[in-house]
């Protein structure tokens, strides 16, 4: 099932309020995804608020350990170049799995954040989330 742009932006504005209201969004009809496009300086601060609650995060060549079911949905999307990343929380029986695409641009000076939805869950290993245990628990002490 695909979702609407309406569906879209109800389903991802708690998320999308989350970040900051200093973050614009737009709908990008190429990808089925709200989109923003933000400076650097805002960057590690969205970060940090994704990773509350998207908790499943891959970088780099860690795309490769991503549940088969996240894959298949993103398709060449996972194949990631350096800094980029993904994020994602899977679904339950009546919320959407929610995947945020971080892309730094080339230059270092923008940022594009994506928020798609999709109705397949998947089951996340410890051994496949790039984050590990370390990382988190870092993210844990960096919080304040």
């Amino acid at each position: 099932m695909a979702f609407s742009q309406q569906q879209i932006e109800a389903l991802t504005e708690s998320l999308r309020l989350s970040l900051g209201d200093n973050i614009n969004w737009s709908y990008d009809e190429r990808n089925h995804a709200m989109l923003s496009e933000f400076a650097q300086n805002k960057a590690e601060p969205v970060l940090h608020k994704l990773r509350l609650t998207l908790t499943d995060e891959w970088q780099g060549k860690s795309w490769k350990k991503m549940p088969q079911p996240l894959k298949q949905q993103l398709g060449s999307l996972t194949k990631l170049s350096k800094h980029q990343r993904i994020l994602a929380l899977s679904g339950k029986h009546d919320s959407p799995t929610i995947v945020a695409l971080w892309w730094p641009w080339d230059h270092g000076g923008t940022y594009s954040l994506r928020l798609k939805l999709f109705t397949t869950e998947y089951h996340n290993t410890p051994e496949q989330n790039s984050s590990g245990v370390f990382t988190k628990l870092k993210r844990l002490f960096t919080m304040s």
